[in-house]
């Protein structure tokens, strides 16, 4: 990656995800979202804002 790709990710705003859920489906989402991040080139210096709520509630409870 440029010198200057590097400077334009870092004044893009952060990519926001709000993860909702149980535990071990958020802690699934996350590893995903690692994984994916870690293959995209294009995401290298790139801010992420992750923004976590743990519910042990079923779903049916949340709204």
């Amino acid at each position: 990656m440029t010198t200057l790709a590097r400077v334009i990710n870092r004044l893009r705003r952060p990519l926001r995800i709000r993860l909702v859920g149980p535990a071990d489906q958020a802690a699934a989402a996350l590893h995903g979202l690692a994984h994916m991040v870690n293959r995209r080139p294009d995401m290298a210096d790139r801010r992420i804002r992750i923004d976590l709520t743990i519910r042990e509630k079923p779903m049916q409870e949340w709204r």
